[in-house]
């Protein structure tokens, strides 16, 4: 099996989805979200505010919008060509 360079995870905690992300060899996971905010509340009494990161720093929504404008492509793990690479692609 070939070993992975990074990690995604996506939780639930405190009435918010929280996006997080980590490389190999990083023990720590970092906020993270290409396709929206990286906290986003789900509830009406959540105390986390909607908050956009990309690599663990911290944008505001329109900076995060020109980063992801900037972008050339689709993400590895959208694009249908290269969903065979991906061992743990579930859809």
């Amino acid at each position: 099996m070939k070993e992975r360079l990074y990690e995604y995870k996506t939780i639930r905690s405190q009435g918010a989805i929280l996006s997080l992300f980590r490389e190999k060899g990083e023990e720590v996971f970092k906020f993270h979200s290409w396709d929206g905010p990286a906290i986003e509340p789900i509830e009406k009494d959540c105390k986390l505010p909607k908050t956009f990161y990309l690599y663990g720093n911290l944008l505001d929504e329109e900076e995060w919008k020109e980063m992801v404008n900037q972008r050339e492509g689709l993400p590895f793990y959208k694009n249908p060509s290269l969903k065979h690479l991906i061992s743990d692609y579930r859809n």
